[in-house]
């Protein structure tokens, strides 16, 4: 029993001293841990500040910087360093790779080009027929830099050149060339695959005649901005809500990011910076008159020679460039609240060129001299405000310093052995102080190179793990955006299909009304047709009338005719007919006499016959009589017997 209870205690007392040892190596740890941190603290205070946010200053240089990996910078005669950008052939700012969206600022232009924040955002854009677009820097931000029309179904848009203000580009007076300007059905104009819908160049002009300036604006903080089609005006055309995005400023550099309801964008406010300039740039001229056929532009067309741009890219980065073409800059831009520094941490030194004089203001094609720099003395001047003296001591020190140790001082005539050996003490002094300030620099610069080296070290750690952050970020930027635009996917084929049908639906609608119109027209035309034929027809049958009544009255002419001629003839033939009649009845009458007359005659004779054969009978009746009488008194006498006429 005791010797478990002391072995507890050992392993107690060992427990005890383990998690001591531990406490100590983590309070160690920390201490280093709070020691790196406070290090890291200092230095970020002591290093260059540049704020990242909107509010917060960035300068020209940063433009310079951020874009040379991106295009080639170019030194022109008008436009002073214009950058040109390594894009394919088909590039025209914002229309290439970027889409609209509603925000409160108006349309802005959502770029997914990693330097569309500097691009489309600030300055302008130009179009150089020998080095096709560039742009020009400017300092103060805005949705879009464009002009904006509308009309006939279409919106159009133009990117606005160096030197046009707003007010301007509302005037009837600016003239925008034609292949500046890009145009898309109205209803697609928030689509984010707009550039599918995208009018083919050859028919843009003729839809930009057809259309009317649209001079919108928004106004804040006494800054205008240019606001293009209203929200209410594309939904009445869509029908549809348009959603309009929050903007958010984002830390740093990069592709504007659509989340939910809100554009994540960097727009740092920019300060004019007069020492300001990129590492390497092209002198325009000499570049053009040393290749006078690789020209990366078209006149008048807007075309885009890759092939050309990456001869011009190449040119620039090469490693010996001619100083007479390509100007390399010292690394040595300050920018504001920043120390001198030739060399900036995490990159190195340009490596001069034995070609090339070791001052800029010495090269012809450098237009703007090194920082304000004395060539006789090799000294700054003083600055505005600055005290004289002070600058007047560190003239002197800068010449008592470019002596150095065993430096001859020139003597003045001494008047005694005092001012002489205090010359000398003072010489000596100054030997002293000058080889102390030497050393003391020696020092200061190996500190400072460790410091430096330090700080790179540190500061490439620091990107280490941030570059991991932001893939990190960037991976699941990249998740949500995918999601995203698979939502959106959904989501446009869900619009596209309901646009589809009410396309289809307003199609049939505008078919049906077609349709209807045609066939109102058809019945139209058909009445028309049919009172035109009923009109002829009337005209025709009245013309009939009037032919059938001239020849029904010349029929009845006719006839009137015929029949008083037929009359005439039947008066004629009646005439004739009663005379035919007459002569009949005469002749018959005529006949009839000479019948009745030959009848009385025959009566007469028959008469007369009659009466002889009466007076015949009557004479032989009476002979007979007589012959009776005769027989009678014949017999009669013996008798008489009776005549033969007599009973």
């Amino acid at each position: 029993m005791n010797k478990t209870i002391i072995s507890l205690n050992d392993l107690y007392h060992v427990q005890s001293k383990h998690i001591l040892y531990i406490y100590k190596n983590i309070m160690k740890t920390l201490k280093k841990i709070f020691g790196i941190g406070l290090m890291a603290f200092f230095i970020t205070i002591m290093a260059p500040h540049k704020s990242m946010a909107q509010g917060g200053y960035v300068s020209d240089q940063d433009f310079y910087d951020n874009l040379q990996q991106y295009g080639t910078w170019v030194d022109d005669p008008n436009y002073g360093n214009v950058w040109v950008p390594d894009v394919d052939g088909d590039f025209r700012p914002y229309a290439s790779r970027g889409h609209w969206v509603q925000t409160e600022y108006g349309s802005t232009w959502v770029s997914d080009y990693p330097w569309g924040w500097a691009t489309f955002h600030y300055g302008r854009w130009h179009y150089d027929d020998y080095y096709g677009w560039e742009w020009v820097p400017g300092h103060q931000w805005a949705p879009a830099w464009v002009s904006w029309r509308h009309g006939g179904g279409y919106y159009g848009w133009a990117p606005l050149g160096p030197g046009i203000t707003i007010a301007i580009s509302f005037g009837s007076s600016y003239r925008v060339p034609n292949s500046y300007w890009v145009c898309a059905p109205e209803a697609y104009i928030n689509r984010p695959n707009i550039y599918n819908y995208y009018v083919p160049p050859t028919r843009v002009v003729t839809i930009i005649n057809r259309t009317t300036i649209i001079n919108n604006t928004y106004v804040y903080n006494n800054r205008t901005y240019v606001t293009g089609p209203r929200p209410q005006d594309i939904q009445r055309i869509t029908r549809q809500r348009v959603q309009v995005y929050k903007i958010n400023n984002a830390s740093r550099p990069g592709a504007n990011v659509v989340q939910n309801n809100t554009l994540n964008i960097y727009r740092p406010a920019v300060r004019k910076s007069a020492d300001a300039r990129p590492a390497r740039v092209v002198n325009a001229t000499a570049y053009k008159q040393a290749n006078p056929n690789q020209g990366i532009g078209r006149p008048g067309s807007g075309a885009y020679n890759r092939a050309n741009a990456q001869r011009l890219a190449t040119t620039a980065r090469t490693d010996n460039p001619n100083n007479n073409v390509v100007r390399v800059n010292p690394v040595n831009n300050q920018r504001p609240g920043q120390p001198a520094n030739n060399n900036r941490p995490g990159q190195p030194a340009a490596k001069p060129n034995p070609q090339q004089p070791a001052s800029g203001a010495n090269n012809g094609h450098n237009r703007q001299p090194n920082a304000g720099t004395n060539p006789a003395t090799g000294t700054r001047p003083a600055q505005p405000g600055s005290n004289p003296n002070t600058q007047n001591k560190l003239d002197r020190q800068n010449t008592n310093d470019r002596r150095g140790p065993g430096a001859v001082v020139p003597k003045t005539p001494a008047t005694d052995n005092n001012a002489a050996q205090k010359q000398q003490q003072d010489q000596s002094r100054q030997q002293q102080q000058a080889q102390q300030k030497q050393q003391q620099q020696a020092q200061q610069d190996q500190a400072r190179q460790q410091q430096q080296a330090q700080q790179a070290q540190q500061k490439q750690q620091q990107q280490a793990q941030q570059n991991q952050a932001h893939q990190q970020q960037q991976k699941q930027q990249q998740q949500a955006q995918q999601k995203q635009q698979q939502d959106q996917a959904r989501q446009q084929q869900q619009t596209q299909q309901r646009q589809q049908q009410q396309a289809q639906q307003a199609q049939q609608k505008q078919q049906q009304q077609a349709q209807q119109n045609q066939a109102r027209q058809q019945q139209q035309q058909a009445q028309q047709a049919q009172q035109r034929q009923q009109q002829q027809a009337q005209q025709q049958a009245q013309q009939r009338q009037q032919q059938q009544a001239q020849q029904q009255a010349q029929q009845r002419q006719q006839q009137q005719q015929a029949q008083q001629q037929a009359q005439q003839r039947q008066q004629q033939q009646q005439a004739q007919q009663r005379q035919q009649q007459q002569a009949q009845q005469q002749a018959q009458q005529r006949q009839q006499q000479q019948a009745q007359q030959a009848q009385q005659r025959q009566q007469q004779q028959a008469q007369q016959n009659q009466a002889r054969q009466q007076q015949q009978a009557q004479q032989r009746q009476q002979q007979r009589q007589q012959q009776q009488k005769q027989q009678q008194q014949q017999k009669q006498q013996p008798k008489p017997q009776p005549h033969d006429g007599q009973q």
